[in-house]
């Protein structure tokens, strides 16, 4: 058991040096380094400041107007990782927010993002908003909108997000911006080599992805569950140990894009491969499960996922999926 703790460490030590490739390494290093944007341009834009954009982009989003914003001329826009012009796609489609929002923010970094959900000509959808904000204008915008009723319905029948998506984290419960990334980084080193005890999981962590509480949910088959077997019947670290995951051969690039330090949420957006070639999962204990359908062609799958982070210990995790042809770009690719 000591040597596999070393082992684990010593491979998390390496991570940081490395981040599983260098579009990782870049992200990390954007994320951490000392120049800081806000400064630079001589008017920083604090924490309420980011947030503030967020809740004006949303309302300029519902009223079909970009011309209440202030958009630097060169501003990036793309939805579902197309790039294009402000105003065009969901700026013309949609109808309302909804009852569902969490908001995050990184002053450090000049970024702000949010998960909401939102009705687009009356149907239920979730929306992910990610801006940059230089010299308090806009200068990127990156969302995805997962349409389709039943991830945003699923999400409003919450009520309201986890509450630790609310709550600050304490000064003495906060870890360093390095070790946070760190932290989320190693969910993805978990995930690609088939590890649930690589990343730092808390043993109360749930996830939910599209609206669905996918850990310690019995009642929730993604196809894996074979008789008493069920992987989303099991919490985040025994769930990653069934080793049903092995048809994601990559998690790159990975963009860690927002360091929350006050709320301990690390957000980001994450483009997974899936060659379609692993045909059978090898679950521990149980045998070899083949993989539904689902996961027997070549795809790709970007998406924006969140961590809550305390104490160096990952609380939630939550997100949104895109499904797109296999090798497709992030939109912000360089």
């Amino acid at each position: 058991m000591r040597g596999r703790m070393l082992r684990i460490v010593a491979l998390g030590i390496l991570i940081v040096a490395t981040m599983s490739g260098k579009s990782s390494a870049r992200a990390i290093k954007a994320a951490t380094r000392g120049d800081d944007p806000q400064r630079a341009a001589g008017k920083p834009c604090d924490y309420a400041c980011l947030t503030d954009f967020i809740d004006r982009y949303l309302a300029a989003l519902v009223a079909h107007d970009p011309s209440r914003l202030p958009v630097a001329a060169h501003a990036k826009f793309t939805e579902n990782t197309m790039q294009m012009k402000l105003g065009d796609a969901l700026w013309g489609t949609i109808s309302g927010t909804g009852s569902y929002k969490v908001y995050f923010a990184d002053p450090h970094a000049g970024e702000a993002g949010c998960e909401v959900t939102i009705r687009e000509n009356g149907t239920p959808a979730i929306l992910v908003v990610r801006l940059k904000i230089v010299d308090r204008k806009i200068t990127e915008v990156e969302t995805i909108v997962r349409r389709g009723a039943d991830p945003a319905e699923a999400l409003e029948k919450f009520g309201h997000p986890n509450p630790v998506w609310l709550e600050p984290v304490p000064a003495s419960d906060r870890t360093s911006r390095q070790d946070m990334l760190k932290d989320a980084n190693l969910y993805f080193e978990g995930i690609v080599h088939l590890d649930g005890d690589i990343p730092p999981f808390d043993d109360k962590c749930n996830r939910i992805l599209d609206g669905i509480q996918d850990t310690n949910n019995p009642s929730y088959n993604e196809g894996w569950a074979n008789g008493t077997y069920n992987p989303a019947a099991l919490g985040c670290r025994d769930n990653m140990n069934t080793k049903i995951w092995a048809y994601i051969k990559a998690v790159d690039p990975r963009r860690f894009m927002i360091v929350d330090e006050k709320m301990g949420i690390v957000f980001g957006f994450f483009m997974f491969n899936h060659p379609g070639t692993v045909l059978e999962a090898d679950v521990p204990g149980i045998g070899k499960i083949p993989m539904p359908p689902s996961a027997k062609r070549p795809f790709n799958v970007e998406v924006a996922e969140f961590f809550k982070i305390r104490s160096g210990k990952i609380l939630q995790v939550e997100g949104v999926q895109l499904a797109l042809p296999y090798k497709t770009p992030t939109g912000w690719d360089h």
